[in-house]
Parts: C-alpha cells; sequence; structure tokens
C-alpha cells in the first residue's frame, strides 16, 4: 500500500475537519459533520485494504498500529468532545475550571487504567507487536477494550485501544488548553457551544445593566434567589458584553439629574405602547 496515499488521505481528512470547526461551534452539528468526514475516510482505508492486501506482516503491523488510529480518533475525539461540550456550564468561570477538571481526571484515569499498553503506546515498543496489530490473534486479555469493529477483516485487537490513545491526548491537550485560557482570563467565561453568529449587545452597556437591574429587583431568576452580580454575569456572557461593577452601575443611574433613572426601560415602555395603540388603530374587530 502506497504511504503517499494514506499521507494524503490523513491530511485531507484533518483539513476537512479543521474546515469544519470554523463552520460551526454547535456540538450536534459539529459532531455529525465530523463522524461524516471519518467515516468516509475509514471506508476509503478499508478498501484499500481489500484492494491492495498486505505483503506481509510489517505493513499489517504499520497500518493497523499507525495509519488506521491516525484516522479512528478523530472519530472517538468528537464524540468526546460533544459529550464535553454539551455539559459544559454556562457563565462562571469557576465552575467551568471545575467542570474542566473533573473531564482531565476522567481522561487521565483512563491512561491509568491503561498503563502497561500506554506506556507500550508511548515508547512505540513492538515486542508485541504481532498479538496486538495482526488480524485473528486472539488475545484472552483484561488488558484491551472491546473492539467496536463488527468487520475481522479491517479490525485487530489493538488498533482501537491505540486510536483512542491519540484521542484522548488530544482531548488532553484540548483540556488544558481551555483550563489556561480560564486561568489568564478569569472574568471572561468560555462560550464552547455558541454558534458565531448569536446574537451581541450593540446598544449601550448601561442599558443592559438597567434590564439587568429591573430582573433582579422583580426577582425573575431562580425564583428570586439570583444575586445582582450573577445576573450582570450571565448577560455578559449571553451577549458578549462587559457591562462592569453593579455597585458602579446603580451609582450611575442614582446620579442622573436630567434624565430618568429608568430612561431606557421608559423608552422601551413607551415603544411598546405605542406599537400596541398603533396596531389598535387598524384592528378590522374593533
Amino acid at each position: 500500500m502506497l504511504q503517499e496515499h494514506l499521507l494524503r488521505l490523513q491530511r485531507q481528512l484533518e483539513q476537512d475537519l479543521e474546515q469544519l470547526a470554523f463552520q460551526s461551534n454547535e456540538p450536534l452539528n459539529k459532531l455529525t459533520g465530523a463522524l461524516k468526514l471519518v467515516r468516509a475516510s475509514l471506508e476509503k482505508l478499508k478498501q484499500d485494504v481489500f484492494s491492495h492486501p498486505f505483503t506481509n506482516k510489517h505493513e499489517e503491523i504499520h497500518f493497523f498500529k499507525t495509519v488506521k488510529p491516525a484516522f479512528y480518533q478523530w472519530q472517538i475525539f468528537y464524540t468526546e468532545l460533544y459529550t464535553i461540550e454539551t455539559g459544559f456550564p454556562f457563565g462562571d468561570v469557576q465552575r467551568q475550571l471545575k467542570y474542566l477538571f473533573q473531564e482531565l481526571h476522567y481522561v487521565e484515569r483512563f491512561f491509568q487504567q491503561h498503563a502497561f499498553l500506554y506506556q507500550y503506546f508511548k515508547l512505540n515498543a513492538d515486542e508485541l507487536d504481532n498479538l496486538y496489530f495482526i488480524r485473528g490473534s486472539a488475545i484472552p486479555s483484561v488488558l484491551l477494550l472491546p473492539i467496536p469493529d463488527v468487520d475481522p477483516g479491517f479490525a485487530t485487537s489493538g488498533d482501537y485501544l491505540f486510536s483512542k490513545f491519540k484521542a484522548f491526548e488530544n482531548l488532553k491537550n484540548w483540556l488544558a488548553e481551555k483550563i489556561l485560557h480560564l486561568k489568564g482570563n478569569p472574568l471572561n467565561p468560555l462560550q464552547l457551544n455558541r454558534e458565531p453568529d448569536d446574537l451581541k449587545w450593540t446598544g449601550e452597556t448601561i442599558n443592559l445593566a438597567e434590564i439587568g437591574i429591573g430582573i433582579y429587583q422583580t426577582r425573575q431568576l431562580n425564583n428570586g434567589t439570583a444575586t445582582l452580580g450573577q445576573i450582570f454575569r450571565w448577560l455578559e456572557e449571553r451577549f458578549e458584553v462587559k457591562i462592569g461593577i453593579p455597585s458602579k452601575r446603580l451609582s450611575e443611574l442614582r446620579r442622573r439629574k436630567r434624565l430618568s433613572r429608568t430612561q431606557f426601560l421608559d423608552e422601551m415602555r413607551d415603544n411598546i405602547i405605542q406599537k400596541l395603540d398603533k396596531e389598535d388603530e387598524y384592528d378590522p374587530t374593533r
């Protein structure tokens, strides 16, 4: 099997996955798009294996130890990433850090559970390759994961575990990157499962502060238990804007002399009433 052909397939898959990441942040769209790309690439690999049989055991070992995991890892990675992103907490940096550390612990625990073969993987050892990467080799071992592939002609006892090692190393790097970002930006929570074209606040931030204060004073969130600071952070996260410190914003409203202290809320109320009154004028049922 030509190595240049395999490398081209791998590069193309990675480029397609990178392009997909720019197109959508929504977890389900990203997962379904990634799985479609990976499965199409794996199908091409399978056809290559059947069309161009291995000439020796070294080729077979190299394919199932190195080549297939380079593709299959992305199916595992994006499946795990979907689970992480859909459970990711909104709005609070400390909650997000706690969540990310829990996921990092899960990844590291996986490596610990498979410590022997993980070291075999990291050291690129080859003493047991004939057992792990030759099709049909039966190894009654608790060290190995169940093989999800149903086609024995395209799976060995070790290629799935090596694929998962690669996927989880990428996942570990992804988690570490997000943790590092949050530690360097303690006032800016991450927004992992938002589309890039979500609505953003483009008006005066003092107007959004009025809304936040109004929500707080009328006890609209969490049965009235949400604090003003929590509401401000929630609004900041949702609308990608910095409102500021609640006490300072309250002071700004108190200092208003010529304007109503609730100018924006008054304007909203007046515009809503004007719209309803105008529609009533043309109501054919009146």
